[in-house]
């Protein structure tokens, strides 16, 4: 097996996480939890999503994180919403541009979906308020 992390392509998905405060140190618990499959699926995730999409094209970062919170919201994905809302305020996302996010979904996406997307930003900015009480 190859190290996932060995193409250009994977690298410049590195650095494109870095650039929009997304760990990516997150790879290797991918790599590490997924058995057989996890080296493949890290290196698919860092080229792919990362490396060819995030990169891709005329829109500006802060647009590509907007639409990342609102489909995987929409999608009902928390745990991954979880970590791009953390992404979103390290990125330099108020806590009130990511609330307007998931209040523009009850339009579009009914109350549920956008109600959804409130309570895990709550979450995660009251873990983070925790931590920064530690």
């Amino acid at each position: 097996m190859t190290d996932y992390k060995s193409g250009d392509r994977y690298q410049q998905g590195v650095e494109l996480m870095n650039s929009i405060a997304m760990n990516p140190e997150g790879m290797d618990a991918i790599a590490d939890a997924n058995g057989a499959v996890g080296p493949d699926v890290a290196r698919m995730l860092g080229e792919f999503c990362f490396g060819d999409v995030w990169t891709h094209g005329p829109l500006d970062l802060r647009t590509k994180r907007v639409i990342t919170l609102a489909t995987i919201s929409a999608l009902g994905r928390e745990r991954q919403l979880r970590g791009h809302i953390a992404g979103a305020l390290a990125q330099g996302f108020t806590r009130e541009e990511i609330q307007s996010i998931f209040v523009h979904q009850f339009a579009y996406g009914g109350f549920p979906m956008g109600l959804s997307g409130l309570q895990v930003a709550a979450e995660v900015f009251a873990s983070l308020d925790t931590e920064d009480d530690d």
